[in-house]
């Protein structure tokens, strides 16, 4: 497998990856840290009455799950996967819309979550 190969393999994983643990943070209501920028500190409770983002630790959970994800991937593009492998281009179409419908469906999820948090559904 060229190294551009596993380059795109990789990346691919990454983005689709990191948008599925962002939007498991939101389903499964996993608690991340959150952001109080008028008393510049982190606190893992969510106190009620003061401003607060809980974006930072989402985006923090779902680059580094996606990331450790992304480095299996490449662990095993690199030391499991024969060098004299071929990737065809019927696995790199693939490999492509199955990112993009990930990324997608997430997409929508998120878009899905946040209007019916603020209830404009």
């Amino acid at each position: 497998m060229k190294k551009s190969d596993i380059t795109y393999i990789v990346g691919c994983t990454f983005a689709a990856a990191t948008s599925f643990f962002y939007c498991c943070v939101m389903f499964f209501h996993i608690k991340v840290p959150r952001y109080y920028p008028t008393l510049h500190t982190w606190k893992w409770a969510n106190e009620k009455g003061i401003p607060s983002q809980g974006w930072y630790g989402m985006q923090v959970f779902a680059y580094l799950t996606g990331g450790i994800v992304a480095l299996i991937v490449y662990l095993v593009c690199k030391h499991a996967v024969s060098k004299d492998v071929k990737v065809k281009s019927g696995a790199i179409k693939t490999t492509a819309l199955t990112t993009l419908a990930v990324v997608l469906v997430c997409m929508g999820y998120i878009m899905y979550h946040e209007f019916a948090k603020w209830q404009i559904l």
